[in-house]
């Protein structure tokens, strides 16, 4: 009844839209939708008979645009175009409505392309990207295929130490060494979101990236990383840690922070402004940022010197037993308790003086502070 319920109000979007092979890729196109029933990441690996079968054998989690739509959005086809492409490719954009802007996207409206072929007697559905950047530059470097945005400088140096990155932190956690991975560097987050298929009327700017770890796939939009943006690519690395385990969100994202940065800082730098930030406001603990959203300039530096700690105590055995310690909050805290084999009162207020201690000498909480290492593997 749902199903049939979306499919009718989709359709009903635009009952004339179109004639021809565009009517029967709308129709193919929304009823594909409806079959998720707003479960649009949920869905995103299920297996189906819309989508090209080359793909789903390319990638685990194949619709790489839908992992980022606002689950329970509304759909409207805007435009179908045939492409300029030899196999007859149709280009299909859909608005995506959600009353929030709390999502990924962090928009109530989110465009998504995708590209529809006729197969036999049906259409079937492609990603952007393979498509968008059919024409880009590709550069190998060891394990890591680079895709490169044209206008931008490709740095060999750089990309060389990516990969000597990926493969020593392999070493050092004692998991698979990554055998391929998918690298596509662009000018900015806006522009890998539109290569992906996603655009909104919010703009990022060169500020960040994303990764895929079960499909071996980075994708950067921050310049001062380049092709060495090692928060994204710690997330393939450790990706082995995950499968399995009920890892807290809070570890997920510290130790890939810990280990390579986030939003263009390396650890020391992302934990030094946590720490000014709990400076000035005493009343902020490990709890609340544990129970209470956050930004990410607080709470995954928040993460990774939690992890921190965990390495100091235990090493990189330390650093893994994290990924066991439960996805709630208070499993967190009984784990950490038995892990560091103290109350979690004493954890929470040696967290809190770790953090303080990466303020520079003469900042807001005074003294002298210690030098602070980067984790596990040289730069």
């Amino acid at each position: 009844m749902l199903l049939a319920a979306l499919l009718a109000a989709g359709c009903a979007a635009r009952p004339s839209a179109w004639r021809g092979p565009e009517a029967e890729i709308e129709r193919a196109w929304l009823r594909h939708l409806a079959a998720k029933e707003g479960r649009y990441s949920w869905t995103a690996g299920q297996p189906s008979e819309d989508w090209l079968p080359e793909e789903q054998r390319e990638w685990r989690v194949y619709d790489l645009a839908s992992l980022y739509l606002p689950d329970g959005a509304t759909p409207e086809v805007l435009s179908i175009r045939r492409g300029p492409g030899p196999l007859g490719e149709y280009r299909v954009v859909t608005a995506f409505r959600t009353p929030t802007d709390q999502n990924a996207m962090r928009a109530k409206v989110v465009r998504m392309t995708v590209f529809a072929r006729r197969v036999g007697d049906r259409w079937l559905f492609g990603n952007a990207l393979p498509r968008l950047t059919s024409g880009w530059r590709r550069e190998r470097v060891g394990p890591i295929t680079y895709v490169v945005q044209p206008g931008q400088p490709f740095d060999r140096d750089r990309a060389t130490r990516a990969a000597t990155f990926i493969d020593s932190l392999a070493t050092a956690l004692a998991v698979p060494r990554l055998d391929q991975v998918t690298y596509v560097l662009t000018s900015s987050e806006d522009e890998l979101y539109r290569v992906l298929g996603l655009e909104t009327d919010r703009k990022w700017g060169p500020v960040g990236g994303l990764a895929q770890p079960v499909n071996r796939l980075v994708l950067s939009g921050i310049p001062a990383q380049g092709e060495n943006y090692r928060h994204e690519l710690a997330h393939l690395v450790i990706m082995p840690l995950l499968l399995g385990h009920t890892t807290p969100y809070v570890v997920s994202e510290g130790v890939p922070t810990w280990l390579g940065g986030t939003t263009g800082m390396d650890f020391p730098t992302a934990a030094r402004g946590l720490a000014r930030f709990l400076a000035e406001h005493p009343g902020v603990t490990l709890d609340t940022l544990l129970t209470r959203p956050f930004p990410v300039a607080q709470f995954y530096p928040a993460g990774a010197v939690l992890v921190d700690l965990a390495y100091r105590d235990g090493g990189t055995e330390g650093v893994k037993a994290l990924f066991d310690a439960g996805p709630t909050p208070a499993e967190l805290r009984v784990a950490l308790a038995r892990r560091f084999r103290r109350p979690w009162p004493v954890i929470a207020a040696a967290w809190r003086a770790h953090a303080l201690s990466f303020l520079p000498k003469g900042d807001t909480d005074g003294d002298a502070r210690e030098e602070h290492d980067l984790p596990l593997v040289r730069p």
